[in-house]
């Protein structure tokens, strides 16, 4: 057996009543698992663009769909909506307990919120933690791989490129 820590697009935690959504993906777009997402104007997903969208719902792809040769709704991916506890990319320092905004800088990720910086309708949601384990791999035959968890998903800032589990907000 492989251990391995969390990847993006995971949900992590999820609240009685929530599903997951399946929406129609943009033409000429692919979306990987785990981008912070939204929809067009034609209500086709795309991959949250570096330009941070105001007053728009914000999902996270759970499975990559590659729609790059399709037109508008030829293909469809699941979505975790506002409630669930997911995880995605971050892209920069994040204090724990923080509001996150899609990323100006790689669409699909998220950075933290700053009231001097950001429109209020610009949040995705709130960064709560990141997975504390790590993965070791024995130097001599069999090769042995253990995982040390370290919490799950404790309360403890995140950096660049950390996978990090987001609680989506309306």
């Amino acid at each position: 057996m492989a251990f391995g820590t969390t990847a993006a697009g995971t949900i992590t935690k999820e609240q009685t009543l929530l599903s997951i959504r399946r929406l129609p993906v943009a033409a000429s777009t692919t979306i990987t698992k785990g981008n912070v997402c939204e929809q067009d104007a034609g209500g086709d997903l795309i991959v949250s663009p570096t330009t941070q969208t105001a007053e728009v719902a914000h999902y996270v792809a759970l499975e990559t769909v590659d729609n790059s040769s399709g037109s508008d709704a030829d293909l469809y991916v699941p979505v975790a909506v506002a409630g669930h506890f997911v995880t995605v990319v971050a892209d920069g320092a994040i204090n724990a307990g923080t509001q996150v905004v899609a990323s100006n800088s790689t669409a699909g990720q998220v950075i933290a919120y700053v009231a001097a910086t950001h429109a209020k309708d610009k949040v995705v949601g709130i960064y709560w933690g990141k997975e504390g384990g790590s993965v070791s791999k024995g130097s001599t035959t069999p090769y042995l791989e253990s995982f040390t968890d370290a919490a799950d998903f404790s309360p403890a800032d995140a950096a660049n490129g950390d996978v990090i589990e987001v609680q989506l907000v309306d």
